[in-house]
């Protein structure tokens, strides 16, 4: 896969992920830890996730 393409679908993960991450928190009124930790989210990423949340 060439690099433009693996990009591409890294983005379309972490848009889907913070979409997951934001429903749940609004549906089962979750806090942001607590959705990422239903979703087996590794603590490697949770900060990228956190910051996301925050934009």
């Amino acid at each position: 896969m060439c690099n433009l393409s693996k990009g591409v679908e890294e983005k379309g993960i972490e848009i889907g992920t913070l979409r997951a991450i934001q429903n749940l928190m609004e549906t089962l009124k979750m806090t942001a830890e607590q959705a990422m930790a239903a979703l087996k989210i590794p603590d490697s990423e949770k900060g990228k996730y956190s910051n996301l949340l925050k934009k």
